[in-house]
């Protein structure tokens, strides 16, 4: 079984199941997934997680990730993107300095309210499905975080913008709220993730390169992989203690992050331990291939 990470360059026009199910051919009977869904309208970076590796999808969804997002005022649509229906239309476009104004107002933890086309669900069901029958459920509010937001530039009736991020945002909710605060309404016209759990759109493999004979060199160990948490390594019979299940105080992470790494003492990843302030116990394991 072919265990890894595949950093991979989707395009726009196709959803993020759709695009990894390309690589089913060529890793034949290895489970695959993927780390943090890009609407069909973005592009960039996906996180293909082979084997094992989708035992530890969430430990990277949680970590930060860069867009660079095209905000296109004038109209407003029902899904917040070019997609869908123009429900409004207002000429007015705002100035680098409207937008200055505001910007630090979304930096740190913020509500934001997720899209009515969104997978998220309600009893059981995406709010999409819903709102396809326009039926009216409660809005889903979460708390998400903005680590850095800035202009890139400025075009007509367009700002291209910088977005660093945590789990759960929506960029389509984020330029929805921008413009109401900008007094103005806009919709996402385009959208690329170039940086997810630190793995690069510089990184990122054309999917159609990839084939049987050269899948192995484009994989990323699973340690590796994981590269945006800490780390610690231990001695054998630490190991087969975390192994057992049992909670160990190890002075050397009393520092660390909530979640650690786990390497022996060749260097071979173990999987993740939870970390409250050294006291260190097995979250997700890797298991032993046969």
């Amino acid at each position: 079984m072919i265990s890894g990470l595949i950093v991979l360059n989707k395009p726009s026009g196709i959803s993020s199941g759709e695009f990894i199910r390309k690589l089913k051919p060529i890793i034949k009977d290895s489970k695959i997934g993927h780390s943090g869904t890009l609407d069909p309208l973005a592009s960039g970076v996906i996180l293909a997680c082979l084997g094992q590796m989708t035992r530890f999808t969430n430990f990277l969804a949680n970590e930060k990730k860069t867009y660079v997002a095209e905000m296109m005022f004038g109209i407003k649509t029902d899904t917040g993107d070019l997609d869908g229906k123009i429900v409004e239309k207002l000429e007015r476009v705002p100035r680098k300095k409207d937008f200055e104004k505001i910007a630090k107002s979304y930096i740190g933890l913020i509500n934001q309210e997720a899209p009515k086309y969104s997978s998220l669900k309600y009893k059981g069901k995406p709010l999409y499905q819903y709102a396809r029958k326009n039926k009216e459920v409660p809005k889903k509010i979460r708390l998400i975080e903005i680590f850095n937001l800035d202009l890139l530039s400025l075009n007509q009736n367009k700002f291209k913008l910088l977005v660093e991020c945590g789990k759960g945002t929506y960029i389509r909710s984020l330029v929805d709220d921008l413009a109401k605060d900008l007094g103005c309404v806009a919709v996402l016209s385009s959208l690329q993730r170039i940086n997810s759990a630190n793995h690069k759109i510089e990184d990122a493999h054309e999917i159609e390169s990839i084939n049987s004979d050269n899948i192995k060199n484009k994989i990323i160990q699973m340690g590796d992989a994981l590269s945006s948490i800490d780390k610690i390594q231990c001695a054998v019979e630490i190991i087969d203690r975390i192994k057992k299940g049992q909670k160990i105080h190890l002075k050397e992470a009393e520092l660390k992050s909530k979640y650690l790494r786990l390497f022996d003492e060749k260097k071979n990843f173990i999987g993740i331990l939870k970390n409250i302030n050294g006291l260190v116990s097995p979250k997700r394991l890797i298991s032993i291939e046969k």
